[in-house]
C-alpha cells in the first residue's frame, strides 16, 4: 500500500460533502432570572437617576 500525501488526500475529498454538525464551542450563555444582570445604580437618588443618561462603555 502506498502512502498518500496530505495534499493529495485533501484534493480527493469533496468540499461539498455533508458532515454531521460539529460540537458547539465558545462561552455559554448566562442563566439570568430577569434576562439581564442586575447592578447597583451609580446614582443613589431615584428621581435624579431617571433624569441622568449614563452611556454604555464603547470599546
Amino acid at each position: 500500500m502506498v502512502r498518500i500525501s496530505k495534499q493529495s488526500e485533501r484534493r480527493a475529498k469533496c468540499p461539498h460533502r455533508p458532515r454531521p454538525p460539529a460540537p458547539k464551542t465558545g462561552p455559554k450563555k448566562d442563566k439570568l432570572d430577569k434576562g439581564y444582570k442586575e447592578h447597583a445604580n451609580v446614582v443613589e437618588d431615584v428621581q435624579l437617576a431617571q433624569k441622568i443618561f449614563i452611556p454604555k462603555k464603547i470599546g
